[in-house]
């Protein structure tokens, strides 16, 4: 009985706390379109990042707090051992989240590159700059399509280009779109063929996705380390504990036993952040 009053009071905070974020948000989010300024600029009334590139950076701590809820409530673990189960899987849950990030960027760099070999076949077939960007626009998937798309929108309601190449970097702040961006707002200043311009930025694209393929194969083999490592604590854990059940299980129960092993289940989430930090390269 004890259980279910602590599961529902668990669920109704976390309820209450839900209905407070969100009506903070709405009101927030009101004085901002009230405070709007006439002249700020569209990717800002666009919401900033493009939602590809959002971060989810709320799923680590809500996985962790409901591990720790879980385990403390539901399956009746100790208080450290729940916090520091709750402490590692929210680093897990941080690291997925991260790695899902890497490869919606991998995706748009990868997509930008196809679509600008798209557009300088279009330009050498001697199409225009609007009709080669409409082809790629067309040919490209999301969540590329819908960029594109409005920036040809935006260019054909009479927007400067380079403001709207502008605005696109901004909503897509990798280098390769810096790049692009920056090299469509120079041909729309100076003029000049576009073709030769687009395709030497197309190599440099690929030869950045190719670069950053290199690192992570390195980088990978020193996650897999860490991870290995882990693993194997909690493989010789569960030797020890079959070799000698009763005093295993004495050892967990004791409080001296409890810290010392929550203390190394945080200090495994501190490592495996570390080398995920030490592995991530810009260049």
């Amino acid at each position: 009985m004890g259980k279910l009053l602590g599961i529902a009071l668990a669920i109704a905070i976390a309820f209450v706390f839900a209905l407070a974020f969100r009506h903070t948000r709405l009101q927030r989010i009101a004085r901002e379109r009230l405070n709007e300024d006439v002249q700020v600029s569209a990717v800002r009334r666009s919401g900033g990042l493009t939602p590809s590139l959002r971060r989810q950076r709320w799923i680590p701590p809500a996985v962790g707090l409901g591990v720790a809820l879980l385990c403390k409530f539901v399956l009746g673990f100790d208080l450290v051992y729940s916090v520091a189960l709750g402490v590692i899987l929210g680093v897990v849950a941080h690291l997925f989240e991260g790695w899902r990030h890497a490869q919606h960027q991998i995706k748009l760099e990868t997509q930008l590159a196809n679509s600008l070999d798209l557009m300088v076949a279009s330009l050498g077939a001697g199409s225009g700059l609007m009709s080669a960007i409409e082809g790629a626009a067309h040919e490209a998937g999301k969540p590329l399509k819908p960029e594109l798309q409005e920036t040809l929108g935006r260019i054909r309601f009479g927007e400067t280009p380079k403001q709207v190449f502008e605005d696109l970097a901004e909503r897509v702040p990798l280098e390769a779109y810096r790049l692009f961006a920056f090299t469509m707002a120079v041909h729309g200043e100076t003029g000049g063929s576009l073709a030769p311009t687009l395709a030497t930025v197309g190599r440099t694209i690929r030869d950045r996705i190719e670069i950053g393929r290199r690192i992570r194969a390195q980088s990978t083999q020193a996650q897999a380390s860490v991870i290995g490592i882990v693993l194997i604590t909690y493989f010789l854990g569960a030797m020890m504990w079959r070799t000698n059940p009763a005093g295993f299980e004495e050892f967990l129960r004791h409080p001296v036993g409890s810290n010392i092993v929550a203390a190394a289940i945080v200090l495994q989430a501190i490592g495996l952040l570390w080398i995920t930090r030490l592995t991530q390269l810009r260049f």
